[in-house]
């Protein structure tokens, strides 16, 4: 999933469990704490079988840069999408909602932006009219809305999610995951080619891995991939699971996920499926899905409807009489923010 809409799923579930429990399957049942390793069907004629775990692998030391090689901070700019000009649009902002800017300015739709780690670059999806076609497509820009590339054909892309070192995009389409160089010089590259549906890519912090959904209609379940498509494995077995991340730290943020009698909704565990632990909810998330403020605060951002009537852009914390600071205050929907992975101080 688009790395932070996840957190908006996130508190839409909190609201849900208030109400009716946040049940996203007819008949939960125990999750043992480590799913075996699964064969699972990919390309005709080929079966992967999930790789264990070496539990005696050498954990190297943490390198901790010199002075001299600590980049320096960037703000947490926020792009997102909005309908105040008639259609659906991209928008950038500062972190502390000032200067929101339409950086497409097309008649097409243009939806789901994801934000470059380094905040240079903005991968979108659009149903605009091109030479190649008319359908919804990748396109990538920088963050002024210029240099506009498409990166995919009219094949449904959905969910674009970039590495941390910007070299890839992920994205889904066709019921597929894909990956595509950001600068466009090759076509994208289908990482599952699986009779299964399977959606909302994200790549790991460390550039390594792929965590998605597979199974569709309220039967997704998490898998795991090599980020060339290579040994997946299945981590969760009850389905319906609604949302997917990578925390700060390199475990998956799980989101509702009904685990029987431990209910629903957010979980986070490590990226072989062990050591399953509750994520709590608002207010909690920014351990693992920060947003930095221009004061250096550590909070969380979200797109959602707190029944106004539209969506808006909100800061989610404690420092905040309301707890939540509504950023955008437009009677437009203004939803689906996201935000440099480097930005802010780095610091907890």
């Amino acid at each position: 999933m688009n790395s932070k809409h996840l957190i908006s799923i996130i508190i839409l579930c909190i609201f849900s469990l208030s109400i009716a429990g946040c049940s996203t399957t007819s008949s939960p049942a125990s999750l043992p704490t480590s799913v075996p390793a699964t064969t699972v069907p990919m390309a005709t004629n080929t079966v992967i079988v999930a790789a264990e775990v070496n539990p005696t692998a050498t954990i190297e030391p943490t390198v901790i840069p010199s002075p001299t090689e600590t980049p320096s901070p960037i703000p947490c700019t926020i792009a997102f999408e909005s309908d105040r000009d008639g259609n659906q649009e991209i928008y950038l902002m500062g972190p502390d909602g000032s200067d929101p800017v339409n950086l497409t300015n097309n008649p097409a739709e243009d939806t789901q932006p994801a934000i470059s780690a380094d905040g240079s670059q903005i991968a979108f999806i659009s149903n605009r009219e091109t030479e190649k076609c008319a359908g919804q497509s990748l396109y990538v820009m920088n963050t002024a809305g210029g240099d506009i590339k498409q990166l995919s054909n009219c094949n449904w892309a959905n969910f674009p999610n970039w590495s941390n070192n910007g070299e890839w995009i992920t994205f889904s389409a066709d019921g597929d995951i894909f990956k595509v160089r950001s600068d466009g010089t090759e076509d994208p590259i289908n990482l599952t080619n699986s009779p299964d549906e399977d959606g909302f890519p994200v790549i790991s912090p460390d550039n390594q891995k792929i965590a998605f959904l597979s199974g569709g209609n309220q039967n997704w379940k998490v898998f795991i991939m090599n980020l060339d498509g290579s040994n997946p494995q299945q981590l969760t077995t009850d389905g319906g699971e609604i949302g997917i991340d990578w925390a700060e730290d390199g475990r998956i943020i799980v989101v509702g996920w009904n685990r029987g009698d431990q209910g629903c909704c957010n979980f986070v565990m490590n990226p072989d499926g062990s050591e399953i632990t509750v994520a709590g909810g608002k207010g909690e998330m920014q351990k693992y899905l920060p947003f930095w403020t221009l004061d250096g605060n550590r909070v969380e951002c979200v797109g959602i409807d707190l029944n106004s009537g539209n969506s808006e852009i909100y800061l989610v914390g404690e420092i905040y009489p309301d707890i939540f600071f509504n950023l955008t205050n437009n009677p437009a929907n203004d939803l689906n923010p996201d935000w440099p992975a480097n930005c802010g101080p780095g610091q907890d």
